[in-house]
């Protein structure tokens, strides 16, 4: 179940809203509380000027969360969150009723809601980090899996371009007008100004040192269309 966000702080939440609702659904897994608490987001430009101003506090009666955003990073809105939901699951166990101070210094003055913080604390900051790290493999993985995707699918389209280019005669070489040189470079040493005939007794004896290893890319290339083809066929 989403847990409802009303933002009332004017924050832009659409970058990192996502990422809330799975930390909640995480914590919610984690510590098992029944129901997402309703979650608001608050702003109040006084306390964002106190050094040690407020950061978020739990409603138990009306089992709500309230985050103070202003000027604050998403990542530390979000350990205040964590933080919170520890609360809230505290509440669902019964951990908050009875008669505890919950006044300035409940921390310190009440033993009970000091063990209650230091559990929201423990739990809440540690909880918040293996979110995150099981967050970031997650994005790693899917960020691998679309890169090698996108770099098969792109492998597919030369060779498959390449297929289709030989089998209707556009694999041929070109030679732009501006381009022709003064005699063609048949034995491709770069040198355009050879006379052709010279240049073509240079290519002779060259052809048979490179006929063996023009073989072995012409097999390797038909493996390589036969994959390809295959592919193809049964749609991968």
């Amino acid at each position: 179940m989403p847990c409802k966000i009303i933002n009332n702080s004017g924050l832009e939440i659409s970058g990192f809203e996502e990422m809330i609702q799975s930390l909640v659904s995480f914590s919610q897994e984690r510590f098992g509380f029944e129901k997402p608490p309703t979650l608001f987001l608050n702003s109040d430009s006084n306390n964002a000027t106190n050094l040690l101003g407020k950061t978020a506090y739990y409603d138990p009666q009306e089992r709500e969360i309230h985050i103070y955003t202003t000027d604050r990073h998403p990542k530390d809105i979000m350990r205040s969150i964590s933080h919170e939901l520890v609360h809230h699951k505290q509440n669902d166990e019964g951990n908050l009723q009875g008669d505890h101070y919950s006044g300035e210094g409940y921390a310190q003055k009440d033993p009970h809601m000091r063990k209650m913080e230091e559990e929201a604390y423990l739990q809440g900051n540690m909880c918040f980090r293996d979110w995150e790290d099981g967050y970031k493999q997650k994005q790693q993985v899917y960020n691998e899996w679309r890169t090698n995707t996108m770099s098969l699918k792109e492998w597919k389209n030369k060779e498959l371009f390449g297929l289709l280019s030989e089998k209707w005669g556009f694999a041929k070489n070109v030679i732009t007008e501006g381009d022709k040189p003064d005699f063609l470079d048949l034995d491709k040493d770069g040198d355009k100004e050879e006379p052709m005939k010279d240049a073509a007794a240079e290519v002779d004896e060259e052809s048979e040192e490179e006929s063996e290893e023009s073989i072995r890319e012409s097999r390797f290339r038909k493996v390589i269309r036969k994959q390809i083809r295959e592919i193809i066929k049964n749609g991968k």
